[in-house]
């Protein structure tokens, strides 16, 4: 899916927001849309960009395409129930678990964490991703996942504390910065 005219009118009008935050690097979803308003924002910046599969959006199966209004109107809804709980209600046809999705993206982000150099990063993803991933940060259930989803296109950024806090056992001894610096990331969150 491509990046709307709307979106890439938001993405421009975003810049004047995120040029003041230091932004060193752009880390963003492998989706077409994501990489699109990433590349606007690289362009504008003068940043690099990387792409990561580990911030894709998730796979909505059978409800893919179909318009919310609908989703919400079918008898007993189960999208309205996989809102309520996502990790209680599996999406029908989908290849992934929102509880799955959750690991991915944590894995993502201790990777940006392990490869930053102590870079300001923003990460641009998707609104459900970076519900699932604020639920893991403020370790919060996943019944806390729709009081997460941001509707905003404005970028939001995210404590080092928060981000440090999904470090694993296995990687508290890692730095960001290979030359021994205690330098971490900070971590600016936008959607498209």
């Amino acid at each position: 899916i491509e990046i709307s005219p709307e979106g890439a009118d938001d993405a421009d009008l975003n810049l004047s927001a995120i040029r003041g935050l230091g932004i060193q690097q752009i880390v963003c979803s492998n989706a077409k849309r994501a990489i699109q308003t990433a590349t606007i924002y690289a362009q504008g910046l003068g940043v690099p960009l990387q792409s990561s599969p580990r911030f894709r959006e998730l796979d909505h199966g059978e409800w893919e395409g179909q318009r919310i209004e609908d989703l919400l109107n079918l008898p007993n809804s189960p999208y309205a129930q996989w809102m309520a709980d996502p990790s209680a209600v599996p999406i029908p046809g989908s290849s992934e678990t929102a509880s799955a999705a959750q690991q991915r993206i944590l894995e993502g982000v201790r990777e940006i964490i392990s490869t930053c150099g102590g870079k300001t990063i923003l990460l641009v993803s998707h609104k459900h991703i970076l519900a699932i991933l604020s639920c893991a940060l403020k370790k919060y259930p996943l019944t806390q996942f729709r009081n997460e989803i941001v509707e905003s296109t404005l970028p939001y950024q995210l404590s080092i504390e928060t981000v440090l806090s999904i470090r694993s056992a296995t990687d508290t001894e890692q730095r960001c910065n290979p030359g021994g610096s205690d330098v971490q990331p900070d971590v600016v969150s936008n959607h498209m």
